[in-house]
């Protein structure tokens, strides 16, 4: 599986930031709902810890989609992807996901870990070894 991180500006009404897509399953074409995405509560990366907001659901056109948003939501652009693989099954409320993450920047293990109010911590927690 696959992971993307954008950097979503120009949306008016929103904060410029960044969404963490990670790829949970092929689907079968770009606009199946199989990227699980998370946006920072601030414009900053990368990240070592910070919190995250869950998101809806993207489609898998957004692991190489840049440019401008459909609907007037601004533009975004890559700034990290790699490859993405669930060290662990991710809990059935999605309290807790352990992922090992090989970007160029996100590059190691890391847990997304549920706060509150649809909130979470996003740490690493080793780094990978290349």
């Amino acid at each position: 599986m696959r992971f993307v991180v954008l950097h979503h500006t120009g949306w008016p009404g929103h904060a410029d930031h960044y969404d963490l897509l990670l790829q949970r399953a092929a689907g079968r074409g770009d606009d199946d709902r199989v990227l699980t995405a998370f946006g920072s509560l601030a414009n900053e990366f990368p990240w070592e810890l910070c919190l995250l907001r869950r998101r809806a659901d993207h489609a898998k056109a957004y692991l190489t989609f840049e440019g401008p948003v459909s609907g007037g939501r601004g533009r975004v652009q890559r700034v990290d992807e790699g490859e993405c693989t669930a060290t662990a099954p991710p809990a059935p409320d999605m309290a807790e996901v352990n992922v090992q993450l090989s970007g160029l920047k996100l590059n190691g293990l890391f847990r997304l870990r549920h706060v509150g109010e649809g909130v979470y911590s996003f740490e690493r927690t080793a780094v990978q070894r290349r």
